[in-house]
């Protein structure tokens, strides 16, 4: 019954790539190495900056310390305080988007600008990008993720996971084992942690009926219900002339999230599936951490990485 579930999830994931990914090549994809990782985090360059958001943090009226746990030590969960949470934070897999840039990349030798508002210097500022799909490069990463880390993963209670369609192909790969009938895990798609806004139209979620049709298991009560992507409309709307949602405007969006939703989940393990801007945002103005943690911490997810975080809330 559990490999049906993840058979079922595979061909999901490959029946969207190939309706999204006309315009591109299948990628192989061999087993990551440590400078696979390294190399990822390279996606934006914008990430490479270095940025003291303390003031922003001291502003807010609860703090969230993160410490890192190693993955397989379950010591570490059973000494932890009983008013931590232990979080599952995974960055999703390749998209067709990261694959694009990429490529743009590799052919004229200059990164390319995520900030130009010239679709014809952007792709990512064009149509057929819409809400990207994992490639079959995103696909294995998943499957890696799933053989290295299923046994570490056991004791999620609940998947939070943002309606972007990249990041809930990655959470039903890797999490293949919580969608089975027998398992009570809770599958919530939630706005709060969705990739930045304004701009890059692979950030736009594709009408709600459509993604709810592919992701049965995924409960979307907290989302709008029509098709129309209001979060994005209503940030868009905002200028005169489109533009990246800000890592400060990230980051409340972040602090609204975690204060206001996660913290109050009954849950304690819980995986939270999202996107690198969001994460970066997080961990850099967000989070605090201690010194000796904090540059590994800091620096952005490679495509598909999972940390495991537990984080405690503080009331000023």
């Amino acid at each position: 019954m559990k490999e049906m579930f993840q058979r079922k999830a595979l061909a999901v994931a490959l029946s969207m790539q190939a309706q999204c990914t006309a315009f591109l090549p299948i990628i192989n994809h061999s087993r990551r190495t440590a400078s696979a990782i390294a190399s990822a985090r390279t996606d934006d360059p914008t990430f490479a900056t270095t940025t003291n958001y303390q003031h922003l943090k001291q502003s807010r009226p609860t703090r969230i310390h993160a410490k890192p746990l190693i993955t397989g030590d379950h010591s570490q969960k059973e000494n932890l305080p009983p008013n931590c949470k232990i979080i599952h934070f995974q960055r999703h897999a390749q998209g067709t988007h990261n694959a694009v840039y990429a490529q743009w990349t590799e052919s004229t030798g200059v990164p390319l600008n995520l900030s130009e508002t010239d679709p014809a210097k952007n792709p990512l500022l064009l149509p057929h990008v819409i809400d990207a799909p994992l490639t079959q490069k995103g696909v294995n990463q998943c499957q890696e993720q799933y053989q290295a880390n299923s046994h570490n993963l056991q004791g999620v209670e609940r998947i939070i996971v943002s309606p972007l369609v990249r990041a809930l192909q990655t959470a039903q790969i890797t999490f293949g084992d919580h969608i089975t009938p027998k398992e009570k895990t809770v599958w919530t798609a939630h706005e709060g942690c969705r990739e930045e806004l304004g701009m890059l139209l692979c950030n736009k979620r594709r009408p709600m009926s459509e993604t709810k049709v592919q992701f049965p298991h995924v409960d979307f009560s907290l989302l709008h219900q029509g098709d129309e992507d209001l979060i994005w409309d209503e940030y868009a709307s905002k200028f005169a002339v489109a533009q990246r949602e800000s890592t400060e405007d990230m980051s409340n969006r972040v602090y609204d999230f975690l204060e206001g939703y996660l913290r109050c989940v009954p849950e304690r393990e819980v995986a939270i599936v999202g996107h690198s801007a969001w994460l970066h945002a997080m961990c850099n103005a967000v989070l605090d951490h201690d010194e000796q943690e904090k540059q590994f911490d800091a620096t952005m997810f490679g495509q598909a990485e999972i940390r495991t975080l537990a984080l405690t809330f503080s009331d000023k």
